[in-house]
């Protein structure tokens, strides 16, 4: 071959090298206008494998099965092979990280193949994560409506959430998922948006640690000298105690676990318990002090009670399909007894006997009972039957069966199902939600709380009667969680309590006498339920299931972390004081700053006390405002109940008024008031356990003074039908400023920002976030909060983020989730994650320090002015920073509280290092100078003889040495003074003074002396 032969082939198989190169380096334009595609390392799985385990460039996730995906060369959208799944258990499997830019949007595309989907839906997920690697959070989406037997492309869109530098493709089926199928083609899109810069970079995120600690608890039984129960938290945990002495025997924290309701001990002897969200069941093997994961529910992962019985069975009750699930000790399995009701959410209450299964129904009541040996079902009419409330106990007892709803109760004759027994929740002896067993002393008694006065109170059984416990007999006021009749130390049965606030009682019938002791257990932060930042600057903060914290933000210290009281949904402010509004019931509590804290229960006198009952049906308050005397409160409808109310409390006349049903079967969520006029906003949802019947959520405009409103809808492009309005604001601008939720033309969740003319009901500007992105909570609104600078800030889709109201740029702040936030008159952030408060700080920009005069005579003292301006041109309150002072020469001043105090002749350079916002910043030097006069050194020569410093006879030379000094240079005589200070200093050198006395001496006469030398003295001549 010739060489020029040779050349030109080497020249094409360069050029086809260089193509096939082409798609590594340059990054394909999507045929959709702005999206750019990205590598996903063997995204086509084409990639040959070095097992049939192997898939090259992915990683298997470690939290599920090892097996159920591999890569196959059965079928292929493109090339020679795909990955084939065929799951019998959870499974998921990780991309390579792939390099993103927070703000931008990027896209996941895929093809997916379905043989058979047995149940459930694939997903695909988005997980990002930060430069160090640490995970934000995911993007899931599960692909529903899919094709068996073509290929077809699925996808998932989302915005990188802020500080994202990378994300992950995450291929996942859970458990109830099982698909036979091939993916394949799978691909990245990018599309770079235009983010709004704002002028500075918060800090880094500072903890400042749970708004309240506390020690609660929902579900607890009492054992064989043992008492179990699992403390409220983030996470819960799981305590034994020792029930003689309180002492701490096991504990273990419930990771994916807030809330336990249910625990029952079983025939074994251990203790069985389970909670809200994971639906696993637990079990506390006493012998051997370990805690140990039974199974997860076959029912619902919502467990809201256990029951036990004699021959090895544990039954749970559950939300949201009203189900009850049986484990057998013995055989150790789970089974799914299926729907109690198939119109209902929850299976509330159980009761459990030898023959029958009770399951308590809501939140339209039921009771429904099943023969445990056939299955056998039927229902039990109740008074209640299909009212609005819950059954949420059941006990039987004798011939009697006890039926809980709330804190009333039925008493049934089991035989004839006739109602014996009434007690209301409003009765003198209402008791608080849990009966005793039958006493061993006498099996006609069983005991309750009183929930009012919180006395011992017996019903007996034989006569259908209730009486308190004679001579009186107080329990502490927090309500019973447990009861059981267990052997004390002396061999008798006592009646042992064990309370919500881990308080534990016995009572001895025999003796009459009650003992109280307190567990040991650790207090521990709540999950953060409400926050809000008061005219006074402090953080109000409320937590789940109860709790109350006070946080400074000036001291940047807890002013308080209470107990109590209850949860706290919502709170609002009205001259000086604090409004809450309290879970169940729609009660309103009110705070004054000024008072010292106290609480019992809420009554007159407490601080903070119970000021209104809403009632009407109401349940949660979750917003406020103020303005000319008036708040005004907007709740969510009780359980099972459609319609929320307005309330409005005139300050000036003590009126109360609520208007239930301001917008038909809604709930108000968003208010804002100005000038007289109210406006609100709704939300769809009712109560739990209920659905929606109207469409789109709605406003009213409120006129304060005559009480009168009108309803109209919220047009915003984005949302095709709204389901949230609110939270509400008027912006620096005079517009209503509102934040909206639902679903766009193409069936997606989106949020909206809008801004209205209140005037004319004309939307002035709109933006859409987060489109994709559920909403969260159906109740709590998006938060709307405004800055010095006018920028507005919001959690619309539970995303915090920062929005121009003038050009509508935007920025996300923070990459996790947020739900409660608010900002001090610094700019600072302060958010809730869990039962932590967090700030996000304005970063220090600049530190000066300075004096009205920096020449003082000595003796004189000067106040300091040290300011610290932040980012954002606020100047901070470093009443919380921590600042240390430099002073170099201590000799000549001395440096006090924010003050300068001239000691001897002489300049010192003083600096201020602050340590504010996470950030640290020093000043530049501040120089000061100290000028000395024969009467400031007269007055110190005079302290140094009464202190001991000079001897009488050398103090009195000294002194007239400078009096004739100063008498000389008044007459214009220098010379003659300067003389006299030389004499001065003669006395000083040949007297018995120390000689650091003398050289400070020295030094302040010689300030004299070249003031006077240089015609430039400081008195008058």
């Amino acid at each position: 071959m010739s060489k020029k032969v040779m050349r030109s082939v080497s020249i094409m198989l360069s050029l086809l090298l260089l193509i096939s190169l082409v798609p590594a380096l340059q990054p394909v334009v999507s045929a959709e206008a702005g999206w750019k595609e990205l590598q996903v390392e063997n995204g086509g799985f084409e990639a040959v494998p070095g097992s049939e385990k192997d898939i090259p460039s992915w990683v298997i996730w470690s939290g599920g099965n090892k097996t159920g995906m591999n890569v196959s060369d059965e079928k292929a959208f493109e090339g020679e092979r795909s990955l084939r799944v065929d799951n019998s258990g959870s499974f998921g499997l990780f991309s390579q990280l792939i390099d993103v830019t927070e703000g931008n949007s990027y896209k996941m595309t895929a093809q997916l193949f379905v043989d058979e989907l047995v149940t459930g839906n694939p997903g695909i997920w988005l997980r990002w994560y930060d430069a160090d690697g640490k995970s934000l959070g995911n993007t899931p989406k599960y692909f529903e409506g899919l094709k068996e037997g073509e290929w077809q492309e699925v996808s998932i869109e989302a915005d990188a959430p802020a500080g994202a530098a990378g994300v992950k493709v995450f291929l996942y089926q859970t458990t109830s998922t099982v698909t036979k199928g091939y993916y394949d083609n799978i691909q990245v899109f990018e599309k770079s948006n235009e983010q709004l810069e704002l002028p500075f970079k918060y800090g880094a995120p500072i903890n400042l640690g749970p708004s309240a600690l506390a020690a609660k608890t929902q579900g607890a039984a009492i054992g064989d000298g043992e008492v179990y129960y699992a403390t409220n938290g983030s996470p819960a945990t799981f305590y034994a105690n020792d029930a003689e002495t309180g002492e701490k025997i096991f504990s273990h924290e419930l990771p994916g676990s807030d809330v336990v309701w249910g625990m029952t001990i079983g025939s074994d002897g251990n203790v069985y318990f389970a909670g809200t969200y994971n639906g696993i069941l637990y079990r506390y093997v006493v012998d051997e002090k370990k805690l140990e994961e039974v199974g997860k529910s076959p029912s619902d992962n919502w467990i809201w009670q256990l029951d036990a019985t004699e021959d090895g069975k544990i039954y749970g009750a559950t939300y949201p399909n009203a189900k009850v699930f049986e484990y057998d000790i013995e055989a150790d399995t789970l089974t799914d007894l299926g729907r109690f009701h198939e119109e209902q959410n929850y299976a509330r209450g159980l009761g459990v006997t030898d023959e029958n299964l009770y399951v308590g129904i809501g939140t339209t009541a039921y009771l429904m009972k099943m023969n445990r040996e056939t299955g056998e079902r039927e229902e039990i009419d109740l008074p209640i039957t299909g009212t609005s409330t819950s059954v949420s106990n059941v006990w039987e007892y004798g011939d009697r069966l006890f039926v809980a709803y709330g804190t009333s109760m039925l008493v049934l004759d089991v035989e004839t199902g006739e109602v014996v027994h009434e007690m209301n929740w409003q009765d003198e002896a209402a008791y608080d939600g849990l009966i005793s067993p039958p006493s061993p002393y006498d099996e006609s008694l069983i005991y309750f709380k009183d929930k009012r006065t919180s006395e011992l109170w017996t019903y007996d059984m034989d006569t259908d009667e209730t009486q308190p416990v004679e001579p009186r007999v107080t329990l502490p006021a927090s309500p019973v969680k447990a009861f059981e009749w267990t052997e004390n130390k002396e061999g008798k049965q006592v009646l042992s309590v064990l309370h919500h606030q881990i308080e534990y009682s016995t009572y001895d019938p025999e003796t009459n006498e009650a003992n109280v002791i307190y567990p040991d257990v650790e207090l521990q932060g709540l999950s953060i339920q409400s926050l809000e930042i008061g005219p006074d600057e402090n953080v109000y903060m409320g937590g789940y299931q109860g709790s109350f914290g006070v946080f400074d933000t000036s001291t940047e210290s807890y002013l308080l972390r209470e107990r109590n009281p209850h949860q706290i949904e919502g709170i609002g402010f009205m001259n000086g004081n604090v409004y809450m509004g309290i879970y169940g019931g729609a009660q309103i509590y009110k705070y004054n700053p000024e008072l010292p804290f106290k609480y019992e229960d809420g009554k007159s006198g407490d601080n903070p006390e119970m000021v209104h009952d809403i009632g009407e049906d109401q349940s949660r308050p979750f917003t406020f405002a103020s303005g000319d005397d008036k708040l005004f409160t907007g709740t969510i409808a009780d359980y099972g109940k459609l319609g929320g109310a307005l309330t409005i409390f005139d300050e000036k006349t003590g009126e109360w008024n609520t208007i239930r049903n301001i917008i038909e079967n809604q709930s108000v969520i968003g208010l804002a008031y100005k000038d007289g006029t109210l406006y609100g906003g709704s939300t769809t949802a009712g109560g739990l356990g209920i659905d929606p019947t109207e469409e789109r959520a709605r406003m009213f405009e409120y006129d304060a003074a005559s009480g009168d409103y009108e309803l109209f809808d919220l047009e915003v492009e984005g949302i095709k039908t709204p389901e949230m309005i609110g939270e509400l604001s008027f912006g620096p601008d005079g517009n209503l400023w509102g934040a909206a939720y639902g679903v766009n033309a193409e069936g997606k969740a989106n949020s909206v920002i809008f801004a209205m003319d209140p005037d004319s009901k004309e939307i002035i500007k709109q933006k859409e976030f987060y489109t994709g992105v559920h909403r969260g909570s159906q109740w709590r609104p998006f938060f709307m909060r405004w800055d010095e600078e006018g920028m507005l800030y919001t959690t619309a889709a539970r995303k915090l983020t920062v929005i121009d109201p003038d050009t509508m740029m935007s920025k996300q702040l923070i990459g996790d989730t947020v739900n409660l936030m608010d900002i001090d008159k610094e700019g600072n952030i302060y958010y809730a994650d869990g039962a932590d408060l967090m700030k996000l700080p304005v970063p220090v920009g600049s530190a000066e320090l300075s004096v009205e005069d920096s020449t003082l005579m000595q003796g004189e003292t000067s106040d300091l002015d040290l300011k610290v301006t932040l980012a954002n041109g606020q100047e901070a309150d470093l009443a919380g920073a921590k600042v240390e002072w430099e002073n170099s020469n201590p000799e000549a001043v001395e440096l006090g509280e924010g003050e300068v105090t001239a000691l001897n002749a002489g300049t010192a350079e003083i600096k201020a290092t602050v340590t504010y916002n996470g950030q640290t910043v020093t000043t530049d030097a501040l120089i000061i100078t100290v000028d000395i006069s024969t009467a400031t050194l007269a007055e110190q020569i005079q302290a140094m003889k009464e202190n001991g410093d000079l001897d009488h006879a050398t103090a009195k030379q000294l002194l007239n040495r400078l009096k004739q000094a100063q008498h000389h240079y008044d007459k214009g005589r220098t010379e003659q003074a300067l003389k006299h200070l030389a004499d001065f200093s003669k006395h000083l050198d040949r007297s018995n003074a120390e000689e650091n006395i003398k050289a400070l001496l020295e030094r302040n006469v010689q300030s004299i002396r070249d003031g006077w030398d240089a015609g430039t003295g400081t008195l008058s001549q």
